[in-house]
């Protein structure tokens, strides 16, 4: 036996939450804006919320990388030779 979809509206007195789905797979631009607004001083769930994934998603993408954002989010200055680059170079 279930209960109704509406027992938790009725017992806490608020709406539903909707829920805004699975992130995607690849959202290698997402996480980078994440980071860019925590560099400006946004609170993880706030940042979350700018880049459109979901208010719990930015504190665990902040918990997970232990409080800094991941080398590899830092944009590229160009100068370093990419790692297919230098197998070429092996190679040769």
């Amino acid at each position: 036996m279930r209960r109704p979809r509406s027992w938790s509206s009725q017992q806490t007195g608020r709406p539903m939450i909707p829920s805004p789905g699975r992130p995607g797979v690849n959202q290698f631009e997402t996480k980078q804006a994440f980071w860019k607004f925590i560099a400006e001083g946004m609170a993880s769930d706030a940042a979350a919320l700018a880049c459109g994934v979901s208010q719990s998603l930015g504190p665990r993408w902040f918990r997970e990388a232990g409080g800094m954002p991941p080398i590899e989010w830092v944009p590229r200055s160009g100068r370093y030779l990419s790692f297919s680059k230098r197998e070429e170079i092996a190679l040769l």
